[in-house]
């Protein structure tokens, strides 16, 4: 049995780059100071999200990205919007079927969006995993991901981004840092 490795140094209240708290703690994956240089992954070998909560008795791992991504909703939102517009002829630009060129174009806005998060699920879980082998967890873990977006996210752009991302790795919630509370998997004492 290899010894348990302690996460209190990795142990941060969790904000965005910015600056912005949500009062909450996690434990840090990424950067200099998180779980994955201490597991020995080398900086950009993978994406990964910003933190991590655990429940050893349960076996669940919730993965937590805080992210601003108002910018590329309010675009994507946009694209969408010139695209379902009958009259638009960029539609017909793409493909003789507007229907057919909106949904193409549509899916491929989004993708870049939806494959960051992926990329960041995926590259999490693969740190996780380590840090379970070599703290001496053996159980199968059930993952899950929260995406915390800035609290002056609109609601309904929230609810945009949550639908998108159904299907993607099961549910994710999506919320701000104003909501997150009641979504987290385990509150940590400071």
């Amino acid at each position: 049995m290899s010894d348990s490795i302690d996460l209190e140094p990795f142990k941060q209240l969790m904000q965005h780059s910015d600056g912005e708290c949500c009062d909450f703690y996690g434990y840090k994956i990424d950067e200099s100071s998180g779980l994955r240089n201490y597991l020995g992954f080398k900086e950009g070998q993978m994406s990964q999200a910003d933190y991590f909560l655990i429940d050893k008795i349960a076996n669940k791992v919730q993965i937590i990205e805080l992210t601003d991504l108002t910018e590329d909703i309010r675009d994507c939102i946009i694209a969408e919007s010139i695209l379902s517009e009958d009259s638009a002829s960029f539609a017909q630009i793409l493909s003789a079927s507007p229907k057919k060129a909106s949904k193409i174009v549509q899916r491929r806005i989004w993708a870049e969006v939806i494959a960051e998060f992926k990329n960041k699920w995926m590259g999490s879980i693969a740190i996780l995993e380590r840090y379970c082998r070599k703290d001496g967890h053996h159980g199968d873990l059930d993952y899950q991901m929260l995406i915390v977006l800035k609290s002056t996210t609109d609601p309904k752009e929230i609810e945009v981004l949550r639908n998108k991302l159904i299907g993607m790795i099961g549910r994710v919630p999506v919320c701000n840092t104003d909501n997150i509370e009641p979504l987290l998997l385990v509150r940590l004492s400071v």
